[in-house]
């Protein structure tokens, strides 16, 4: 009889341990990479990018006039780094340049008409900044990201 009793008593946990609802949750994380999307390109050109998680992106949302030359801050950068902009400029124009300066001086760029997804690699350390010169004759807006 208590064999019966223990028996009944322990079909009777098991059954409440498989009915009983139990919240679960997970996070789903991805450790290389993420995916960024650019709004207001009707081209597609630059609708998917992949990028390393563990480095930070830096919006670029500049209205650039006539003959100007806007740049960011300085910042250190090591040999064999990279740096990496992805931007679109409106509306479509020439005579754009887009990329880094060392030491305000020596200059890598690439002349751009509408969308720039370029990786700048990076042969001598020093203080960088990301630039846009802009002489097309009319104001530009460059917007996107760079990564440092």
């Amino acid at each position: 009889m208590r064999n019966k009793i223990y028996k009944s008593t322990l079909l009777i946990i098991l059954c409440t341990m498989i009915l009983v609802p139990v919240k679960v949750s997970a996070e789903e994380i991805d450790g290389e990479t993420e995916y960024i999307s650019m709004e207001d390109d009707p081209e597609g050109t630059v609708d998917e990018i992949l990028m390393p998680t563990y480095s930070t992106a830096y919006a670029l949302n500049w209205s650039v006039g006539n003959n100007v030359l806007k740049q960011t801050k300085d910042f250190s950068k090591s040999a064999g780094s990279t740096i990496s902009i992805s931007v679109k400029i409106g509306p479509t124009v020439k005579n754009v340049k887009i990329g880094i300066k060392k030491n305000n001086s020596i200059k890598k760029y690439i002349k751009a008409t509408n969308t720039v997804n370029k990786i700048f690699t990076i042969t001598e350390s020093g203080k960088y900044r990301v630039f846009v010169e802009n002489k097309s004759g009319k104001t530009i807006t460059v917007k996107g990201n760079y990564r440092r």
